[in-house]
């Protein structure tokens, strides 16, 4: 019985990859089920997909039946042990899927059934995207070293270039700078993030803290790149020393990484959860606004403050029993993807999120009024408001800051939360509301003063932009983020879903 089967279309990319790839005859011993582990490799390296996600489908090439494969074949499983990789591919699998894998309490060791079927996805999506990447007239070897990660990988590479020019690697500048300072400092592990190389390092003599807090300042410049600097919770002497890498570099994420944000959601018992992004550790980063229980987002121009909150409405959505207001004062252009969406309500002049804070308000006390009756909160719906622009808001319209006072000290308990964005974070303007909202987003601002304002401390002003944020929630969490990117096409087919 075949344990995988190809399709007509399929099984013409082999023939082509074994004659123009590895220019083989038809009468090679080259055999075909070499291809499908060349499909392996290339899906591996591929972007990752939730087991749920429906992209897999559009990643696979359509045909008639073509032929019959068995895992012997595939990944040598009952050959002699140097040939015999299956549980090897089934062990990258699993690391690759791990959270789901465990949540849905799927044994891919011991159950071939499910271990087949996502194999079978890997080689239908690397067959794919060999088809797509790579044409006959082009050097097969070449296209295996770009696409198969058969180079070093950046990391390794950047370490080796410099090795050949005489220079240092990561650590090694960051010793060197620090041993000039009269800090000695030790590496306890070094890793790539999406957008940075981190280096953790201990401090060899906790004397030299205050020291390292102040030359700390000066590694942007030695290091030629933007440099942020963060202490590990918990473990003393032990820092997170995170250098940018250039632009060209950089990773984004986008609809799969967000399909495994929601899977990841669906498993926890969250009232209004909220996917953020992916921490430097590449883990889902999420929370629950219920327990935050306000947020304040700020950001400058491009840093995706208006992409975060998008996001976070596609969350909150998930939740059947949620209601959410947005208040836009760009005339609702900056989330027209969500007009004439059942359960949100956005509101684009001054005068009228005047009256929608005040009957907020007004709903609230109306709540409270029903609890000292003898109803409950259990049978009321959750209500979030979103703001966009707080600055601009307030600025015109003074007085409804007095409101989002009052739904801030006590609005969390009638199941109402706010989530309120500025561009500009001003103290005067937060004034009275800050300490009511002990929750914050901060992506990227001008300058440290805003940082400050937000998060109470620097360090915001040194994000990248584009995505990158710091999260300080009130539990006392602290976590650096990239949040996705979803098209507008995108955000509309998450919509029609939840319609239908």
């Amino acid at each position: 019985m075949a344990d995988f089967n190809t399709n007509n279309h399929e099984e013409m990319l082999i023939d082509r990859v074994r004659k123009n790839g590895f220019g083989v005859g038809d009468d090679g011993e080259f055999h075909k089920y070499f291809v499908l582990r060349v499909a392996i490799a290339r899906a591996l390296n591929a972007p990752l997909f939730a087991l749920s996600s429906p992209d897999w489908e559009g990643k696979r090439l359509q045909g008639d039946k073509g032929k019959e494969y068995n895992l012997e074949q595939i990944t040598g499983k009952g050959k002699d042990k140097k040939d015999d990789f299956d549980l090897l591919i089934r062990s990258l699998l699993y690391v690759k899927h791990k959270k789901e894998l465990d949540g849905a309490q799927i044994d891919i060791f011991n159950d071939d059934k499910e271990y087949l079927g996502i194999l079978t996805r890997y080689i239908q999506r690397g067959l794919y995207e060999i088809e797509t990447t790579w044409k006959s007239s082009d050097d097969f070897y070449q296209w295996c070293l770009d696409h198969l990660q058969l180079s070093p990988t950046p990391s390794v590479q950047a370490s080796q270039t410099a090795k050949n020019d005489g220079e240092l690697g990561y650590f090694d500048r960051l010793y060197s700078f620090f041993k000039e300072r009269a800090i000695d400092i030790s590496r306890v592990s070094e890793m790539d993030s999406y957008r940075h190389h981190i280096c953790k390092i201990e401090l060899k003599d906790s004397e030299k803290i205050s020291a390292f807090n102040q030359e700390k300042k000066w590694l942007d410049e030695f290091m030629g790149e933007n440099v942020y600097v963060e202490s590990c919770k918990g473990l003393s002497k032990i820092y997170d020393i995170q250098i940018a890498k250039p632009q060209e570099e950089w990773q984004y994420l986008g609809k799969s990484e967000f399909d495994e944000g929601l899977l990841y959601l669906s498993k926890q018992n969250y009232a209004l959860g909220i996917f953020a992004g992916k921490s430097v550790n590449k883990e889902p980063f999420c929370f629950d606004l219920k327990d935050t229980p306000h947020l304040f987002v700020a950001g400058t121009t491009g840093s995706g403050k208006s992409v975060f909150l998008k996001a976070l409405i596609l969350c909150l959505l998930q939740n059947d029993n949620v209601a959410i207001d947005i208040i836009d004062p760009k005339h609702g252009v900056s989330f027209k993807e969500f007009e004439n969406v059942e359960r949100i309500n956005i509101i684009k002049d001054s005068q009228s999120a005047v009256q929608c804070v005040e009957n907020l308000v007004d709903q609230m006390e109306e709540r409270f009024s029903r609890v000292d009756s003898g109803d409950s909160f259990d049978n009321m719906p959750y209500k979030v408001l979103i703001v966009d622009e707080l600055n601009d808001l307030i600025d015109e319209k003074q007085d409804i800051k007095k409101s989002l006072k009052r739904l801030a000290q006590k609005a969390r308990e009638a199941k109402i939360h706010l989530v309120l964005g500025t561009q500009r974070p001003d103290g005067t303007i937060l004034k009275g509301l800050k300490g009511n909202i002990p929750s914050s987003v901060a992506l990227q601002t001008k300058n440290s003063n805003e940082s400050k304002v937000i998060l109470d401390e620097e360090g915001a002003e040194k994000l990248l932009g584009k995505g990158d944020m710091l999260v300080h929630l009130s539990s006392g969490i602290k976590q650096r983020v990239l949040g996705v990117f979803l098209s507008p096409q995108e955000i509309g087919a998450y919509l029609q879903n939840l319609r239908n």
